[in-house]
């Protein structure tokens, strides 16, 4: 290359990121740079800029970049899960995806048929699996605490199908633990499941190399509201119990953590939710180096699935477009396998639309965007890297707390993990509140008359329970109870609102209403008008006006007597609030105003908006739901 080749940066003066800081403090205009430093859930520090000097992190996070080769492996495993009821339905759903670009079956099962195709004998898996190409397809069950006979009647298939056991494929996913917390119990005692877990993991190592017996999955502590470090840290301390369990069956390091697999929810958060999946590696990579693993050893196998925490029963088809945001965040962080859920999951089983939507999600990623040809896309980002590093370690910190207390069980029975995750819970849960945490379509910009997603669960088939998937000792009572560990969606404050309104719908054939009274020109009071009809809009609510110009008093009072509505919000620009705000609040007070609310801030006025009868501020940063809740009992509007 000649010496003289042009660079364009020649053309620019060096900068720095002190440069840049000063920058950035003048146009704050004398506010420091920190101002604009964020903060994840977990308390991590989200700098405006990252520099070559955050590069450093990097070498924290030697396993962060995983071992999938995408010259052999240039795509995921598309994982559709099955929970109809009915063995017939989910067979001829499985035949359809696997025509049309999935490539593994994860099935849910449940012998009653609540949660999940009702299979109780091998006949049932049989007709659920019928014409499924085993050998080529890995089978995924998901069977709670009953994965000891459900392992064992996927392995008679398997037999009266003539398919040896070392060329099965898939995972048992036996989770005692995970069925543990969130059960607040199981059919039989702990200690035997996880006996029984051993067992099989290591029938399943010298029998079906490609078969994965366990799984440590982080759902229950993300479904409980935990955030992205306790959520490691736990699901950490949960796959290290099933290592000593498996040690202690006398399986080395190697062969244990090879039967190890992890499951992790993925949330729209792009940059977060990769961060996570890029440290779960390093600390697992982390964990069986110290326990005398070996490379192969070391690799995590990883399958992602949407989060059902973030999802919406409320205008459910936003979901689509959180599912989307997840799995590239998921494909982007390393997940060996995906599980999107159909946009209409929250609501109930499934339809063929919804599935296929959910499917091809995945296909467009794959074969339209090419996300699956790069090692570890987001390896030398500065942010990610330095992101990566950060979580691992606060990870590591609770991982540690947990340790310190005897391990996951210990910190289980005694409510301790149970707390903390409450802890950060409720914290979410004001910011969800006051809508800092926005959620599209239910708390920030919600629809009204959006047609509701109403689907009837289709009815079990009928058979005795729980037939050939009973436990062994299994006496139809609660054992080693235990405080569960509860899904909360982030949904359900505001959705519960929307439920009550739409009751009262039905009941009284008109919605709650608050008469909205906007003073002055569309000019001055729109921005505020549509603000406070979203907020309403978000409890059921809505916001009813009288079509004309209101400037005064008596205006204001005579179209709140004409709407016959209980409750008014008075809605102008700052200038009017000043010239008149305050005697037109009094005016629709006197005009029988049960309730009576101010759209903006107190500001100076304070004292006479309060003298008027205006009981609350509606602005940005107020506790929302709060005071939806307060109208809905103003309105007489029950759940």
């Amino acid at each position: 290359m000649p010496d003289d080749t042009y660079r364009l940066a020649d053309d620019f003066a060096p900068s720095d990121a002190d440069r840049w800081r000063d920058l950035v403090s003048a146009d704050l205009k004398g506010r420091p740079w920190t101002d604009l430093v964020g903060r994840t859930r977990a308390g991590l520090e989200i700098q405006p800029l990252y520099t070559a000097a955050d590069w450093d992190a990097a070498d924290a996070s030697v396993h962060a970049r995983g071992d999938r080769d995408p010259a052999l492996a240039p795509s995921w495993d598309v994982r559709p899960e099955y929970v109809h009821p009915d063995p017939a339905t989910v067979n001829a759903r499985i035949l359809r995806d696997l025509s049309r670009g999935t490539t593994s079956v994860l099935l849910r099962l449940d012998p009653a048929g609540r949660e999940g195709v009702a299979v109780r004998s091998a006949e049932d898996l049989e007709a659920v699996l019928a014409d499924v190409d085993l050998a080529r397809t890995p089978v995924v069950l998901a069977a709670g605490a009953r994965f000891v006979p459900a392992a064992a009647l996927l392995a008679e298939v398997r037999r009266a199908r003539g398919v040896a056991d070392d060329a099965a494929r898939g995972a048992l996913q036996a989770d005692p633990i995970g069925a543990w917390c969130l059960g607040g119990g199981l059919p039989v005692g702990l200690s035997g499941l996880l006996e029984d877990m051993a067992d099989l993991a290591a029938r399943t190592a010298a029998a079906s190399p490609d078969v994965r017996a366990v799984n440590a999955a982080a759902c229950p502590f993300h479904d409980a509201g935990a955030d992205e470090a306790q959520e490691l840290g736990f699901t950490l301390a949960e796959a290290v119990a099933y290592l000593r369990a498996l040690e202690e069956r006398g399986l080395d390091a190697d062969v244990a953590a090879s039967q190890i697999q992890f499951c992790f929810p993925v949330t729209g958060e792009l940059f977060g939710e990769i961060a996570k999946l890029r440290a779960a590696r390093t600390l697992w990579g982390r964990v069986v180096e110290a326990c005398g693993g070996g490379p192969v050893a070391r690799r995590m196998r990883l399958h992602a699935r949407t989060s059902a925490r973030v999802a919406t029963r409320r205008d459910p088809w936003v979901n689509m477009l959180r599912a989307t945001t997840a799995a590239f965040a998921a494909m982007t962080g390393g997940a060996d396998s995906i599980t999107v859920d159909p946009f209409d999951a929250t609501v109930n089983v499934p339809d063929d639309f919804s599935r296929r939507i959910a499917r091809n999600v995945q296909i467009i990623l794959q074969e339209e965007s090419h996300l699956g040809h790069v090692v570890d896309p987001a390896g030398g980002c500065w942010h990610l890297e330095r992101r990566t590093a950060d979580l691992a370690e606060r990870a590591w910190s609770w991982f540690q707390d947990v340790e310190r207390r005897g391990g996951l069980v210990a910190g289980l029975r005694e409510g301790w993990i149970q707390a903390r995750i409450a802890e950060v819970r409720e914290a979410r849960a004001r910011d969800v509140a006051r809508r800092k945490a926005p959620i599209t379509g239910v708390s920030e910009f919600p629809v009204l008359d959006v047609p509701d997603v109403a689907r009837t669960r289709p009815t079990p088939p009928t058979g005795a329970f729980p037939g050939d998937m009973g436990l062994a000792g299994e006496d139809g009572t609660m054992h080693d109870p235990v405080e569960a560990l509860a899904r909360h969606a982030d949904a359900e404050p505001f959705e519960a609102l929307r439920d009550a309104a739409d009751a009262h719908l039905a009941r009284t054939g008109a919605r709650p209403r608050v008469f909205l009274c906007s003073l002055g020109s569309l000019a001055q009071h729109n921005a505020r008008t549509s603000w406070i009809r979203n907020v309403l809009a978000a409890g059921g609510i809505e916001a009813t006006s009288c079509g004309e110009t209101l400037d005064d008093p008596a205006s204001a009072a005579s179209a709140l007597r004409r709407s016959g509505d209980r409750a008014a919000i008075v809605c102008a620009s700052d200038e009017t609030y000043a010239e008149k705000g305050p005697e037109v609040a009094a005016a629709l007070k006197a005009a029988g105003a049960a309730d009576l609310l101010l759209a903006g801030r107190w500001g100076d006025l304070e004292a006479r908006w309060r003298e008027a009868g205006v009981t609350v501020a509606l602005h940005l940063g107020c506790d929302v739901l709060e005071i939806l809740r307060d109208l809905h009992r103003t309105l007489e509007v029950k759940a």
